[in-house]
């Protein structure tokens, strides 16, 4: 429990820094930046500690899928956050656990008809946000509630797959280093691309400091969230990470000042209402 619990506080402080350091750096050289640190820090310790005996073709594939979804996620989450409010990637992860219905009733068979009012209760509860701040500040384009739903759906797969995996006995680490470095040449392609084939080294060491912060921040908040998910009851997990997306929206707040409405909190409890239905009645 207390693994998922930092997990959640430092997911949500990541999102932040995402937020803060998107303001001064390109995203594909901040994503591959970042991803640099992390996959070499977990491909140290596999390498200094671990083994691959025990990682055969077939399951690293397996770990390579789901992490070509969290990839998706990924730029999907930063393209948006960098002009909107944290508060919408709150809400949308709230809307994660619905991907996670309609995997369950199309691949495991789950009964849908059982869960209706749990669904209605998020669909209600969004809705309802949408409405309250189409005149507002929150109001944001089409396109991108379409990034935002592509990044719930791709991330809502990587953390079906990942979870299967870690049933599976991988090491949390496998999956970490193998997604890291996805993340890394995904987004060194990207950034040599834009820069025509280089790399400033004056932006390298400007950024260093805050990058590498960044990189120690999400790399203890994915080992503590896969070490928590093998240590804790598959319930109390389940529910207790939907605090994530409620910390993210307090967050939003606090660090950028963001005004949170009465209406907009009400609905919020409304879909963590709906989200917690489902989570309850699913595992």
């Amino acid at each position: 429990m207390v693994f998922i619990l930092l997990s959640v506080l430092l997911f949500s402080y990541n999102n932040v820094l995402w937020k803060k350091n998107l303001k001064f750096i390109s995203i594909p050289f901040l994503v591959s930046y970042r991803a640099f640190f992390t996959s070499s820090i977990s491909l140290a310790i596999l390498f200094g500690f671990f083994t691959f005996e025990g990682l055969s073709m077939l399951a690293f594939m397996k770990i390579t899928i789901g992490s070509i979804f969290g990839v998706l996620g990924l730029f999907s989450m930063v393209a948006v956050i960098k002009k909107v409010s944290l508060q919408w990637l709150g809400i949308y992860n709230l809307l994660g656990v619905v991907f996670t219905i309609l995997y369950l009733w199309l691949f495991d068979a789950m009964v849908i008809k059982e869960l209706r009012f749990g669904l209605f209760v998020i669909v209600l509860g969004f809705c309802c946000f949408l409405y309250v701040n189409k005149e507002t500040q929150l109001k944001i384009s089409f396109k991108q509630h379409v990034l935002l739903v592509l990044m719930t759906f791709s991330y809502s797969c990587s953390a079906i797959l990942h979870w299967k995996n870690l049933r599976l006995n991988f090491l949390p680490l496998y999956i970490i280093a193998n997604q890291e470095a996805l993340v890394f040449l995904v987004g060194l392609v990207f950034t040599l691309q834009k820069r025509s084939g280089i790399l400033f080294k004056t932006d390298l060491k400007k950024y260093f400091k805050q990058v590498f912060f960044m990189s120690v921040v999400v790399f203890l908040a994915i080992l503590c969230s896969f070490l928590g998910i093998k240590e804790t009851n598959p319930v109390i997990s389940s529910l207790l990470f939907l605090a994530a997306p409620v910390t993210t929206i307090l967050f939003s707040a606090f660090f950028f000042k963001e005004k949170l409405s009465f209406l907009n909190i009400v609905f919020i409890m409304v879909l963590l209402s709906g989200a917690f239905i489902l989570q309850y009645q699913t595992v």
